[in-house]
C-alpha cells in the first residue's frame, strides 16, 4: 500500500507539479504540503485522487485510514486490505516482505 505522499508523487508525475495537482483537485498548495509532511489526508481527498488517477477508491481510502490509525485500528485496516488482496503491497511498503537472494519475496517475520 502506498503512503499518501506516494500517491501525490504519482499525481505530480501526471500533472507536472504539486501546484497543478492542487488546482486539479481543488486544494490549496498548503494543503498538499501538509499532506506530504504529515502523511495524512481526508477521505474526500483520497476519493479525488483515486478518481483522478483511475485507481480503486477503496485502495486510497484504506491508505488514508491506515495513515491516520495506529494500534488495533491499524491492524484492522491491514486485515481489510489483506482481504481485498492488497496485502503484499502493504507489507512491501512496511518493509515486512523483502526479496530473497533467489529473487522470491519472503516475510522477514517468518
Amino acid at each position: 500500500m502506498r503512503t499518501p505522499s506516494q500517491f501525490f508523487d504519482l499525481l505530480k508525475e501526471k500533472t507536472g507539479s504539486d501546484y497543478k495537482t492542487a488546482k486539479q483537485l481543488k486544494l490549496s498548495s498548503g494543503a498538499i504540503a501538509q499532506i506530504r509532511s504529515r502523511e495524512l489526508m481526508s477521505d474526500e481527498t483520497a476519493i479525488k485522487i483515486a478518481d483522478y488517477l483511475g485507481l480503486d477508491r477503496a485502495e486510497l481510502l484504506i491508505a488514508a485510514a491506515m495513515a491516520r490509525s495506529d494500534g488495533e485500528t491499524k491492524e484492522a485496516w491491514t486485515a481489510a486490505a489483506r482481504r481485498m488482496g492488497i496485502a503484499a503491497s502493504v507489507l512491501l511498503s512496511a518493509k515486512i516482505l523483502t526479496p530473497s537472494i533467489s529473487g522470491a519475496i519472503v516475510c522477514i517475520l517468518c
